[in-house]
This record gives C-alpha cells, sequence and structure tokens, in this order.
C-alpha cells in the first residue's frame, strides 16, 4: 500500500474512527456576528462535512474569559447563545456523516486592550509583558491562571456534551498557551514559570483537565 493508498483508509484514535486522513484545517472566517455562529455558518461545515472530509476543525472559538479575542465576529464558545449556535453546527455535520472537533482559543497578548466581545475587560497574559519585554499589565495570580485553565477545559466539556468528535486546543502562533512557553513573556517565578518544562506547566493542566472534563474517549489535540 503506497502512501497515496493511506490516505484514504479509515484510521481510528481514542475510540474514534475516521473514514479517512483528510482533516480540514482551522480557519479564522470571523462570520459570527456577536460571537453566535448562525445558520451560515452550519451550512459552510456541513458542505464541507458533506465532501469526504475525514474530520473538520472548526476556526478558533474562543473560551470564556473576557479579553480572549480581538474580533467580536470571531464565534465563542460559551454562553447559551453561541453554544446553542454550535450545537446546531454539529447537528448539521452529523447529519451528512462528518467529524468535527471544535479548536478551542485564547488570544492571550495578540488581543489589543479595548478590542473583542468585552472591549472593557483587560487582556490575559503570563506575566503583563509583550514579546519585547514591555510591561502593561500586573501578572495574574495563580488564582487567576487557574481560572484561564478552568476556561479551556469547560470548554471542551461543552464540546462533548454537544456532540462533537474531538477538541482542538489552540497552543500554538503566539497566542496565550504558546505565550507561557516563551521565556522572553513569561517570568513568573511560581510553578508556571522557570525553565521550559515549568513554562509548559500551564499547557499540560489544560490538557489534563480538558480530558478531565471531556471523559476518556475523544481525540485531544494540542496544535
Amino acid at each position: 500500500m503506497t502512501n497515496a493508498d493511506s490516505l484514504f483508509k479509515p484510521i481510528t484514535i481514542r475510540g474514534l474512527t475516521i473514514p479517512n486522513r483528510i482533516v480540514m484545517a482551522p480557519m479564522t472566517r470571523s462570520f459570527s456576528p456577536g460571537g453566535v455562529p448562525g445558520g451560515d455558518v452550519a451550512a459552510y461545515y456541513a458542505r464541507r462535512a458533506a465532501a469526504d472530509v475525514g474530520l473538520i476543525i472548526s476556526e478558533g472559538t474562543v473560551v470564556a474569559r473576557g479579553g480572549a479575542s480581538n474580533d467580536p465576529n470571531v464565534p465563542r464558545f460559551h454562553g447559551e447563545d453561541a453554544l446553542s449556535g454550535w450545537k446546531t453546527v454539529i447537528d448539521r455535520v452529523h447529519d451528512v456523516g462528518g467529524l468535527m472537533a471544535p479548536q478551542i482559543w485564547h488570544q492571550g497578548m495578540v488581543r489589543k486592550p479595548g478590542t473583542g466581545h468585552y472591549p472593557d475587560a483587560p487582556s490575559d497574559s503570563p506575566s503583563g509583558v509583550t514579546h519585547s519585554g514591555k510591561k502593561v499589565a500586573e501578572a495574574p495570580t495563580e488564582e487567576e491562571v487557574w481560572d484561564l485553565v478552568r476556561a479551556y477545559a469547560v470548554a471542551a466539556g461543552e464540546a462533548v456534551r454537544m456532540g462533537f468528535d474531538a477538541v482542538e486546543v489552540h497552543g500554538a502562533h503566539g497566542y496565550l498557551i504558546d505565550q507561557f512557553f516563551w521565556d522572553a513573556m513569561n517570568l513568573r517565578q511560581d510553578r508556571y514559570g522557570g525553565a521550559l518544562p515549568e513554562r509548559a506547566t500551564f499547557a499540560a493542566e489544560i490538557l489534563k483537565e480538558c480530558r478531565t472534563e471531556m471523559g476518556a474517549e475523544g481525540p485531544l489535540i494540542l496544535r
């Protein structure tokens, strides 16, 4: 069997059988006014599912933190209105035989204050400093960092309860989780800071808490 043949073979990961190895990558669209995905968003994903994509990963959808996004048209993954919209999305995808994971997201310091769904909310960060070392806010307490961890986990749990088949956590591209990895931005002196293994604690705790909320089955992806 060639590599090309393998592309179209099923694969089972953590109890989920995906019909082929083709995965639709997340793509920010900003078509959810007020953070609520509407019928057009459901139709968009259903069309892709009907075209035999093995697994769809949604555009970035933000956790329940006021400073999670810089764009009010980026979807939320919290609040009854937004979650109702996502329930319609996954139902439509399943209706045509598709599989889907939401990408759970928080922009961290990439988000500028005064923007997004809640303009008055502060931006979250590891230490209140930018990538260039400029201090722009106070560092969050350990309790506040834990609240950030739980925001991801609660979203993952909601996804499973709604019927999503997997969950992806966005840990790349300079967003919040990635910022905790950076020694220039993570200046913490507690268990979330220090050498790289300690700076990775934030990501590790998010994955652990997400898995607890999701249960044993279903892929959990860290981008």
